[in-house]
């Protein structure tokens, strides 16, 4: 592990909103996110069967799309076979994620076991409801679910504690570098209008998605890029991890343009490179959102600052 750390965290006190942001997230997590239980995981929808049945049916629907929806087919299906069990259980993950279907699923009619199919519907009905009830969905950002209060809500939500951890890990480094560099109020609109950005590219990227989104990544994204740029010192100091033998673990100093191919090329490899819908559940493209923002922020901010200085010399 390696990730930059060119602030001393160690004087907390000079960090006082990004001890704020990381407490804040911490809290939202205690408050409301720790041990839920959702009833959805139960559902027959998610069993292997299910899903392969899904799979079936979506099959069918896509092969009943007009024309002028067809764009919405993603490529790779064209490749399956409905009497492929191991594809249909794929296709069918992809189904359950596809807003435009789940809002017609249960009005269309299919071919096939009439009894096993209206069984499916029943199930199907269940999950729209369940997934509407999840904590996550209220305070993620969807396609299905993108109020303007979704927007600043899922900025401080995440789904497990490991989730929670590596990401106020990076906010701890990055966001003490920020504010150090910029100040707190740069700080929380790097964090705020990164994570806007961040939204808007996800949702780009997954228009008929229903996974809600959350979590700090793209916040984060946004002031790493923004440190990047704001602060081009020929180097900074990065922390590196292997194990906790000694020399194992310490600090070496890199250029602070090392912070692209580390972390935010990373990003759009993986973007590239994953298939729309089926990805490990990390939104690259709201990382990237994030990352142009702070990109364009981290330009302002430096050119901002040299106005500044020809006016002072004058």
């Amino acid at each position: 592990m390696i990730l930059p750390n060119p602030a001393n965290i160690k004087d907390y006190t000079r960090f006082p909103l990004t001890i704020t942001l990381v407490l804040l997230n911490v809290f939202i997590f205690i408050l409301i996110f720790s041990g839920n239980q959702s009833a959805i995981s139960n559902n027959n929808l998610l069993q292997e069967d299910g899903l392969a049945l899904s799979g079936r049916i979506y099959y069918q629907y896509l092969q009943k799309l007009s024309s002028k929806d067809l764009f919405r087919k993603p490529e790779w299906v064209h490749a399956m076979r409905s009497d492929n069990s191991d594809q249909m259980t794929v296709l069918g993950s992809y189904a359950l994620r596809d807003a435009d279907f789940l809002n017609v699923a249960e009005k269309l009619s299919y071919r096939g076991d009439q009894v096993q199919i209206a069984s499916w519907k029943t199930d199907m009905h269940d999950f729209r409801k369940q997934y509407s009830e999840q904590l996550l969905f209220r305070f993620g950002l969807s396609s299905l679910e993108k109020g303007p209060l979704s927007w600043l809500t899922y900025q401080f939500s995440h789904s497990t504690w490991l989730h929670l951890a590596s990401n106020l890990m990076f906010l701890v480094v990055i966001g003490a570098a920020v504010e150090s560099l910029a100040g707190s109020f740069v700080l929380l609109l790097v964090y705020v209008i990164g994570g806007l950005a961040g939204g808007l590219g996800f949702l780009l990227s997954q228009s008929s998605g229903t996974v809600p989104m959350v979590g700090a990544s793209a916040s984060i994204s946004a002031l790493l890029a923004f440190y990047c740029v704001a602060e081009l010192r020929s180097r900074v100091r990065f922390f590196y991890f292997v194990s906790p033998m000694p020399g194992h673990h310490g600090s070496i100093y890199l250029p602070t343009f090392m912070i692209f191919p580390l972390f935010l090329l990373v990003d759009l490899a993986n973007l590239w490179s994953t298939p729309e819908g089926l990805g490990s559940g990390v939104a690259y493209a709201a990382h990237l959102g994030g990352t142009l923002f702070g990109l364009l922020g981290g330009y302002a901010y430096r050119m901002g600052a040299k106005s500044h200085t020809v006016l002072t010399k004058y």
